[in-house]
């Protein structure tokens, strides 16, 4: 069934706030230390010995984005859902960590950011967050087509 793009934005949106909320009174303070953690143990193994660089935790909350759409996304069996989520939430997990090592790696933006930084983290800030919508884009692909394309032009295709 074909659902108006602006219902599906609206609940998008309303599903976010929500977990926006949940985020900022408990999710954020636990995954920054499981992060933090996981960076700190990642850094030593790969020989990074470098301590004390500040990773923005506010980019970290691109889960939420994803989590939204993959919910509302119509026609997912829950099996299937469950483990695109989880799919979808190891990844960006994977690109939190390579965001993180990359500040680690980067010797030029700490404690003053020179214009090489901003050339070489921008990019990453904007890859973090426009991965769970690629993401999601890629994981519910047959149900997006169904969701916003009515089944007569589908056929016609």
């Amino acid at each position: 069934m074909k659902e108006r793009p602006a219902i599906f934005l609206l609940k998008a949106l309303g599903l976010s706030l929500f977990l926006y909320l949940l985020w900022y009174w408990k999710g954020e303070g636990y995954y920054l230390s499981f992060f933090e953690e996981l960076l700190k143990n990642l850094s030593w193994t790969l020989g990074i010995r470098k301590g004390g660089v500040p990773f923005p935790g506010y980019i970290l909350s691109n889960f939420i984005p994803f989590i939204s759409f993959m919910v509302i996304t119509k026609d997912i069996q829950l099996l299937r859902r469950t483990f695109k989520l989880v799919i979808g939430l190891l990844i960006l997990i994977g690109g939190h960590l390579l965001l993180g090592i990359g500040f680690y790696l980067l010797p030029f933006g700490y404690p003053t950011p020179s214009p090489l930084y901003y050339r070489i983290s921008l990019p990453l800030y904007v890859f973090t967050q426009f991965l769970p919508f690629l993401l999601w884009v890629i994981l519910a692909k047959r149900n997006l087509l169904k969701l916003f394309i009515s089944r007569r032009a589908l056929a016609q295709d």
